[in-house]
């Protein structure tokens, strides 16, 4: 789970202020043959998000201190993934807020496989294209390579650590030779990564790049449940979006919309809460204000951020 800045303004509106004093917040328990209404005791000693203690105070929970032995816990809520023995050593009434396997879809190699395959098997009809062609890297290196000399100089690739994340190692290239191909990588901190051919005409919103985020709760896996949260979260970029080119390759403002990066742009970034944070001028916004936004509001972003980016 992702939770940052901008996610916790929406996560909390999920929480309502009433369900502190809720039955939601509590459990019955036995104790000494009886049957007790106690409140939900969380353990959040392997969670650094404080987003979740908001949570907890606000549904009543009871936050248990570290190093609690497991026993006397309902919920444990941790920032990784779980291992078969840790799922095996829960007792019947209690939860943990991952399931077995999740890395599968965590990581970007997998996740490209795990796409890979489905496609491979879809019937007739069914389309997968709504992700662009992606090499797991080492092993499609070369395939990749091969495709990146196919497309020429005028294609652009992006690279992604396989488990990176806030936009961290991320790298444009552009196709071509080998040799040129193999250059770009050899910056790269680790070759554990997607590549990914680059969607060079994208959707815009006020000249920005942006993407949307849906908020989900999977409460099941088998019968699938899941729940998805009305609202969702619009990330933009903070320079204006231009075509690829040799110049402007390395500039993250204008390519990539993580909020990790783009809160770095002092001369354009908006922060969350204040004028205009939800008029898509470079910031995360709800999905009903960026769209109510995208026709009336300029984005216009100061002409030092640009030049940052044009001298590349």
């Amino acid at each position: 789970m992702l939770l940052d800045s901008t996610a916790s303004l929406t996560a909390l509106d999920l929480v309502d202020s009433r369900h502190a004093s809720s039955s939601r917040g509590l459990v019955r328990r036995k104790a000494g043959g009886r049957q007790l209404v106690a409140p939900l005791r969380v353990d959040l000693s392997a969670c650094k998000y404080e987003l979740l203690q908001l949570v907890a105070a606000r549904l009543g929970w009871q936050v248990v201190a570290p190093g609690t032995p497991e026993s006397q816990w309902d919920l444990f809520w941790t920032d990784t993934s779980i291992s078969q023995e840790r799922l095996l050593r829960l007792a019947p009434t209690q939860r943990i807020n991952h399931f077995l396997g999740m890395l599968e879809l965590c990581r970007k190699r997998s996740m490209a496989r795990l796409l890979a395959g489905l496609a491979a098997a879809a019937p007739p009809g069914c389309s997968y294209d709504f992700f662009p062609p992606t090499w797991q890297l080492p092993g499609q290196l070369r395939d990749f390579l091969a495709a990146a000399k196919a497309a020429g100089r005028k294609a652009t690739f992006i690279v992604k650590p396989d488990a990176g994340c806030q936009g961290k190692g991320i790298r444009l290239l552009q196709g071509g030779s080998e040799a040129a191909v193999l250059r770009s990588l050899a910056g790269m901190a680790t070759l554990q990564a997607v590549a990914q051919a680059y969607i060079p005409r994208p959707l815009l919103i006020n000249g920005l790049k942006f993407d949307l985020r849906v908020y989900v709760l999977v409460a099941d896996v088998d019968p699938l449940r899941v729940f998805i949260y009305k609202e969702g979260l619009v990330r933009f970029c903070t320079t204006p979006y231009s075509k690829p080119t040799s110049r402007n390759l390395d500039c993250a403002y204008m390519h990539l919309t993580n909020y990790a990066v783009n809160k770095q742009n002092a001369e354009a970034f908006v922060a969350p809460g204040s004028s205009g944070s939800d008029h898509g001028s470079g910031t995360g916004a709800p999905h009903s204000a960026a769209g109510s936004s995208s026709d009336d509001e300029t984005g216009e972003i100061p002409a030092t951020a640009q030049q940052q980016c044009r001298q590349g």
